[in-house]
């Protein structure tokens, strides 16, 4: 019972990231200190230790040596793997309950929007988190503005967009039960539907290589990240040239891959920021599109925020843990999309959902092996049985 207690109050703080407080621009987590609350949960990190902590060190120690900052957050992502796999094998995990509470609060902020425009404002993310926390409220933005005639609404999340890369990854987290229930599916989509993003396309992404899914698994993941940086670095320079049409949207998520031929070459070994591109590369004019995300210090989205942020040797050493440590190429090109938006270092909830995506299958199977030496534990789902 008391394990059930501490993984409800995790889900609740991992999916309504809006009841995390900042403190000096920087995002206390609560659900990255709440899993030691459960003794059982450092048991099995240490039993289980033999299996990640080289990977784990590896990163964090390359990623201390340029960016303090990225070996935290990096050691962050790794606690919320870890915990949730240990809540799903232990079969008390409550991400679904607690995105379905989100989704009926962001009905509630859609239905509203109708109804009282001023009143879904104050259900908005921002609203709300500043209710709770005043000058020390997270960074939110409530973008709630028509999209094809309808509103965009966010749940307990920063944003609509971050609301519609979590519900994604959840259903496809969802997808890859034993058996999923078609009512969820259902709820899901309807969330998808109200929180609109590009980041939704995510599923029409995965539908399109779960044909191919099968060879895709028999593709080593770094071939397949190798392969996806490619593709993206060419569609990337076509835009720039054309100055991404004028969207800051593809430009954020797209403009890392070009900056990497128009950067300084000792910018991109030794890395940069945001500040320091502002300074030297604005006359670029995909900089100067995207002058506002860079004004609050949000560098690019997807693989190349990473090598900005920790420069070529160590991106290159954290990108390779991460490709010698997924599953298989299928779940690493699925983590690829839903990572596009934002650094891989991200901590945000949707981002360490994507990476128990990429190691659930070899999980899977560990955990059946230890099966007979832990009682407590159950079978796992079978990986992407549907």
């Amino acid at each position: 019972m008391y394990s059930r207690l501490i993984s409800v109050l995790f889900y609740m703080f991992f999916t309504c990231v809006i009841l995390n407080p900042q403190v000096d621009g920087t995002t206390l987590y609560f659900y990255i200190v709440i899993p030691f609350l459960d003794p059982d949960f450092s048991r099995f990190l240490a039993s289980t230790a033999r299996r990640w902590v080289g990977p784990l060190l590896i990163a964090v120690l390359v990623s201390a040596l340029t960016s303090p900052s990225v070996a935290v957050r990096v050691l962050s992502i790794g606690i919320c793997i870890g915990y949730l796999m240990y809540t799903t094998v232990r079969r008390i995990s409550y991400l679904h309950p607690w995105m379905v509470i989100n989704i009926v609060f962001a009905t509630v902020q859609f239905a509203m929007y109708y109804v009282d425009r001023d009143f879904s404002y104050l259900l908005g993310p921002t609203n709300l988190s500043q209710m709770i926390w005043g000058d020390n409220a997270t960074m939110t933005y409530t973008n709630f503005y028509e999209v094809f005639f309808f509103t965009r609404v966010s749940g307990f999340s920063r944003e609509a967009g971050f609301f519609s890369s979590l519900l994604a990854v959840s259903l496809i987290l969802h997808l890859f039960s034993d058996a999923p229930n078609k009512k969820l599916i259902g709820l899901y989509l309807f969330g998808l539907f109200i929180s609109f993003s590009k980041s939704s396309m995510v599923l029409f992404l995965f539908a399109a290589v779960y044909p191919f899914r099968d060879k895709l698994r028999l593709l080593h993941p770094l071939l397949i990240m190798s392969a996806y940086y490619a593709a993206m670095s060419v569609i990337s320079v076509y835009l720039a040239s054309n100055n991404f049409f004028g969207s800051d949207t593809f430009g954020h998520r797209l403009a890392g891959y070009a900056f990497m031929f128009d950067a300084r070459l000792e910018d991109i070994v030794k890395g940069t920021s945001a500040a320091e591109i502002m300074a030297h590369y604005k006359y670029l004019p995909y900089i100067r599109l995207i002058q506002e995300d860079m004004a609050q210090g949000a560098l690019f989205g997807g693989l190349p925020a990473t090598i900005a942020e920790l420069g070529l040797f160590g991106a290159l050493v954290v990108l390779a843990v991460i490709a010698f440590t997924a599953s298989d190429g299928f779940v690493m090109m699925i983590f690829l999309f839903i990572s596009a938006t934002v650094s891989v270092t991200t901590v945000t909830s949707f981002i360490p959902l994507a990476y128990l995506i990429c190691y659930w299958p070899r999980f899977a199977a560990y955990s059946a092996n230890r099966l007979e030496t832990a009682a407590q534990f159950q079978p796992l789902p079978q990986y992407c049985k549907t």
